[in-house]
């Protein structure tokens, strides 16, 4: 079988363009040449007839005889044959073999024709009887054709140039589109060749549909993708979820048992045991809330509040970190949300920040209202989000910490989503990075966040 290429190749627009574009011009040129020939012979003869006329009407008048010496000097005057064609058919000082011709030209008024390689013309002189005949050499109709084929050819050889000049402009940008076509498959396309995006004709909106085209594949096959990861997700933390929450539950009941008779010195562990299992609890939380998002709760909740309330929960371990948190803004911003749900999204955005500093340093939780909105933004110490994290930072399972597994954030964008909300993430000026977060205020909660 023929590759599908190299038929393509063969059958390229250009030649099949060009070539039939040259071939009409050439044909429609030789076509008027000798439309035009023939229209200039049927012209001369025309003529020819009627200078037999005239100068049949010039003999009648002045009364000539019909001789061979009148004969001879009107042909030296006009610079053809002269001959008369008596009333019995025969023919005077001109050849015999165009009797025949002669015979059928002959009538009451002037005509012309050819015969061989003469062309005669006939007019009748007074009485009728007697023909005045007229014979030159016929023109060679391929000479006269002859001239006109250069400018043919110039005319032709102009059409095929615009033709290609035509086709270059159409041609060649489909040839470029064709080129880039195999981007579609590719994760990391090549943009457009260059300007065939900015044109306005068809062309252009052809390479803007299949640029478009393009994107909207990729993030399909994103989406599936990342369908497919939580799916895989759903069933892991669905299986898991039981086998996690009883003992966690079973751990944190007797760590409450246990702290009424522990000592003084004992407190402390029991607390920090009670604090790792509502870790883990949290953490079962998340992989369940990806797997099956369910609609929030919505109560009036102070964000101000929450952030303090998440800020206390994880003390020992910003503590231990050497982390300190700094609270500026609004000391009260009221939103209509699921309080837990954005506890969650508030821990993961300062373990986050924590995480990023893992020599220690400062957390900046500013509270502040833009319109209807309750904005809280997380700013921290550290390096800042790479290139790569910002443009994937929503992707399921993707983190640049070693270690991590690459869920807080699409957990917290996936609930700040069903909020009517967004989450924004980006790095400070001087450095480090700035995590945001939108809400609608109580008093806005109607319409809905920015």
């Amino acid at each position: 079988m023929p590759d599908r290429r190299e038929v393509a190749r063969g059958r390229s627009l250009r030649r099949i363009f060009v070539v039939p574009f040259v071939g009409f011009v050439l044909a429609a040129c030789l076509g008027v040449v000798l439309w035009s020939a023939r229209r200039q012979q049927a012209e001369s003869l025309k003529r020819f007839a009627a200078v037999a006329g005239e100068n049949a009407g010039f003999i009648d008048r002045l009364r000539l005889p019909r001789s061979p010496a009148l004969a001879k000097q009107l042909g030296e005057v006009l610079g053809v044959g002269v001959g008369f064609r008596s009333g019995d058919g025969r023919i005077v000082d001109l050849p015999s073999e165009l009797a025949g011709q002669v015979d059928r030209l002959a009538g009451d008024r002037p005509g012309a024709g050819r015969s061989g390689g003469w062309e005669m013309a006939l007019a009748p002189l007074e009485g009728g009887s007697i023909h005045l005949v007229l014979v030159r050499e016929r023109t060679n109709p391929l000479g006269e054709i002859g001239g006109w084929v250069l400018p043919a050819l110039i005319v032709s050889a102009l059409g095929g140039s615009l033709a290609m000049l035509v086709s270059r402009r159409i041609v060649g940008p489909i040839s470029s589109l064709e080129r880039w076509l195999p981007n579609l498959e590719r994760e990391s396309p090549e943009p457009l060749p260059s300007g065939l995006a900015e044109r306005g004709d068809e062309i252009g909106a052809l390479a803007r549909s299949l640029e478009e085209g393009a994107r909207r594949l990729r993030d399909e096959v994103e989406r599936r993708r990342r369908s497919e990861r939580l799916a895989a997700l759903g069933r892991v933390a669905t299986s898991l979820a039981h086998e996690i929450r009883n003992p966690a539950a079973a751990i944190a009941l007797h760590a409450d048992l246990l702290r009424a008779a522990a000592g003084e010195d004992g407190t402390e562990s029991l607390a920090m045991i009670r604090e790792e299992v509502e870790r883990i609890t949290d953490l079962v939380n998340e992989w369940l809330f990806l797997a099956r998002p369910s609609p929030p709760s919505r109560s009036r909740q102070d964000l101000a509040g929450l952030v303090r309330r998440v800020e206390a929960r994880l003390r020992p371990q910003l503590g231990y970190a050497g982390v300190e948190v700094v609270f500026s803004g609004e000391e009260r911003a009221e939103v209509q949300a699921d309080g837990d749900r954005i506890s969650q999204v508030l821990r993961n955005l300062l373990l986050n920040a924590m995480q990023a500093m893992p020599e220690g340093g400062r957390i900046g939780v500013v509270l502040r209202r833009e319109g209807g909105d309750q904005v809280v933004e997380v700013r921290d110490g550290g390096r800042g989000f790479g290139d790569e994290a910002l443009r994937r930072w929503s992707e399921p399972f993707f983190s640049e910490r070693e270690g991590g597994m690459g869920i807080g954030l699409t957990l917290s964008a996936e609930i700040l989503r069903a909020h009517g909300g967004a989450l924004e993430v980006g790095n400070m000026p001087g450095g480090g990075a700035c995590v945001r977060f939108r809400l609608a205020a109580a008093d806005h909660a109607g319409s809905g966040s920015k």
